[in-house]
């Protein structure tokens, strides 16, 4: 099996919704139904626990913005410091998703997750998985319409959240973005499971029965290992810095054509076309003139025939 069949046998086993083994039971949490106070420190306590004893976590929204507009779509914050234990924000000037949160040392580390169309004004699904929780080092998936659109690996782990639930506020983004003219639909976290379940809980359009899992996943076991996963990763990190490339040199070329423009409007530089000292002509009537660098920046030519003078000034010689 070559590459032109593995790559597309690679993104159906990661959208593929239904009909996967059975696994542990998901947690789902249903932000957008959170009421009161009192169920939203249930669902701190429920993100507390699932964070701290499992692997894998998913946020999954399905949500429309204008053109160019974002804002933050998720956070988990200290109601003593505003601290970020975790925020998921839509840049959809820049087509990004950035994900922030305090690491071990106390500071904050932002992810930047690439190619997030979102801000379009169709509405579109989102899944961010956080992976590898207990491990030294997380990882963070993007699924955008259930497509990878990027990948960060080698993160830092996630401080815990603190044990008094009552301490963490859980913020959505459902009226911040209505007043954008867009609309939060759906907003879930899944604690556990895989890609193809978060998947299933979305509007996800990848979504098959269990003869096309087993037999993708029998194709993908069967020419996928370890150092092709790693050249994926690669290649996707490779495709994030060539759009960067891309945006800096779309960035160079405005800065230039400004510069060129100001330029030759003279709106920088400050350079003007000199104004002749010969207009209006300052010389004797009929008397030609010239520019010069002497003061008083002209000279005059001679006077003309039957007057004398210096060609500024004649006088006819039957007066003199």
């Amino acid at each position: 099996m070559g590459w032109s069949r593995a790559v597309p046998v690679l993104l159906s086993i990661i959208c593929v919704a239904a009909g996967v083994p059975d696994g542990p039971e998901v947690q789902v949490i249903d932000v957008l139904s959170l009421q009161d106070s009192k169920q939203s420190v249930a669902a701190v306590e429920r993100l507390a626990g699932g964070l701290s004893t499992l692997s894998d976590a998913y946020v999954m929204s399905t949500l429309r913005l204008p053109a160019k507009l974002g804002g933050v779509l998720l956070g988990l914050y200290s109601k003593q410091d505003n601290r970020k234990f975790l925020e998921l924000a839509v840049m959809g000037k820049i087509n990004k998703v950035l994900v922030r949160y305090i690491r071990a040392d106390g500071k904050l580390h932002t992810v930047n997750l690439q190619n997030a169309n979102l801000a379009n004004g169709r509405s579109h699904s989102i899944i961010l998985r956080l992976g590898g929780l207990h491990r030294d080092n997380m990882l963070t998936e993007l699924y955008v319409d259930c497509r990878l659109a990027d990948s960060s690996q080698d993160l830092p782990p996630l401080v815990p959240l603190p044990r008094e639930a009552e301490m963490v506020e859980i913020r959505h983004g459902q009226k911040a973005y209505a007043r954008l003219q867009g609309a939060v639909e759906s907003l879930k976290v899944a604690l556990g499971g895989s890609v193809a379940k978060a998947g299933a809980l979305t509007d996800c359009p990848f979504q098959g029965d269990s003869s096309t899992y087993n037999s993708v996943s029998g194709d993908v076991n069967s020419i996928l290992g370890d150092h092709t996963k790693a050249l994926i990763g690669q290649l996707i990190i490779f495709n994030q810095i060539l759009g960067e490339l891309r945006q800096d040199i779309r960035e160079q070329v405005k800065e230039m054509a400004l510069i060129r423009n100001s330029i030759m409007e003279c709106q920088v530089c400050g350079f003007h076309e000199p104004r002749s000292r010969c207009s209006p002509n300052p010389c004797f009537r009929g008397v030609a003139c010239m520019d010069s660098l002497q003061y008083p920046g002209y000279t005059c030519g001679p006077c003309p025939p039957g007057t004398t003078g210096n060609g500024t000034h004649c006088d006819d010689l039957d007066e003199v």
